[in-house]
């Protein structure tokens, strides 16, 4: 059960609790740390993505459509809709000879405030492009055309685009493809049901493939270093991932999801993570995830300093007056515990 992870303090007094459940797991599968159920179930979202790109490896679609580094990022992320989100989705699409009219993922302005604006300014009404999902779609569509298949119909659970992703979610997690379970994720494609358990450790394989088949281990590898690398792709100026990297050198790979779910591989210690906060609200996911990494030893003090911002929010008003502080309280529990 979720237990109180954060507090709200204002004015000398706690006014709210934030509950939250933690999964810290090694690459054999044994949960290393957790916090309240480590086994809670919930909706993967926009964390499967680098699951939902290694198909496309595996195919040899990012070879035949000259795939580097960045492109293999795009297609894990949840943009910003920033210029750089929007122009490198749509080199890909003109590689694979599709268009925006193929993707079904729908419009919404981009999240990056500043992109967001600058299309106010001119004017101009958001497109298919600038949504958070569009490098994803663009990757399935890529998948297709490395299968044979049609591109139409590629969000359907039945084609083989899903199908291929669905055998790699099943493979990476250890769950059963036949009995796992999706609903439909925001962007219009199926969305995986698992445990945070099963969330962690399909993140500590794909930073520590050594236990993997060989197509598995190449595309893990591929992933894993693009997404390291290129975490402004993944995200965008200012998100989570880009404060990590930036904070550690690097050394991390992570990747949020929608309704508070957020995952980290850590290569050097051969780990996984998965948090989800219980009320599906983000607002303290820097405060939790950043406390969960000093507690298990993944920061040092240098990346402490860093990070101090997220580990020790101070709560201001509209006027910049300090009113409050975010408060860490959880004590994550240590052992093996399968």
């Amino acid at each position: 059960m979720s237990e109180t992870a954060i507090e709200l303090w204002r004015g000398g007094r706690m006014e709210s609790r934030i509950r939250a459940d933690v999964a810290v797991v090694d690459s054999l599968g044994t949960v290393r740390y957790w916090f309240g159920d480590p086994h809670r179930e919930t909706y993967w979202r926009s964390s499967a993505k680098p699951f939902q790109a290694m198909p496309i490896i595996m195919s040899g679609g990012a070879e035949q459509y000259h795939f580097g580094p960045r492109e293999v990022a795009i297609v894990c992320a949840s943009h910003g809709g920033q210029p750089m989100h929007v122009e490198l989705v749509q080199d890909l699409l003109k590689r694979i000879d599709a268009t925006p009219e193929d993707l079904i993922c729908g419009v919404h302005p981009p999240s990056d405030r500043e992109s967001a604006r600058a299309l106010m300014v001119r004017g101009d009404e958001p497109v298919v492009l600038h949504n958070n999902c569009s490098g994803k779609h663009t990757g399935m569509l890529t998948l297709a055309r490395a299968l044979k298949a049609p591109l139409a119909g590629y969000e359907k659970p039945e084609h083989p685009v899903q199908q291929a992703i669905r055998q790699n979610v099943a493979y990476m997690t250890g769950l059963d493809g036949d009995s796992l379970h999706t609903g439909i994720d925001g962007c219009g494609v199926p969305t995986f049901y698992l445990p945070l358990t099963r969330m962690a450790y399909s993140y500590a394989r794909l930073v520590d493939p050594r236990g993997l088949d060989p197509a598995h281990s190449g595309a893990a590898l591929i992933i894993s270093e693009a997404m390291r690398m290129h975490p402004d792709l993944v995200s965008g100026t200012g998100r989570l991932e880009v404060t990590l990297a930036e904070a550690t050198d690097h050394r991390l790979v992570s990747k949020g999801g929608a309704e508070a779910v957020f995952c980290i591989g850590i290569p050097d210690k051969g780990l996984g993570l998965a948090v989800k906060i219980d009320d599906g609200y983000s607002r303290v996911m820097p405060t939790l995830v950043t406390a969960v990494l000093n507690q298990i030893g993944v920061l040092g003090m240098s990346e402490q300093v860093k990070l101090e911002e997220q580990l020790h929010p101070e709560i201001r008003n509209h006027a910049g007056t300090l009113v409050g502080e975010i408060c860490p309280v959880l004590a994550l529990q240590s052992g093996r515990l399968n």
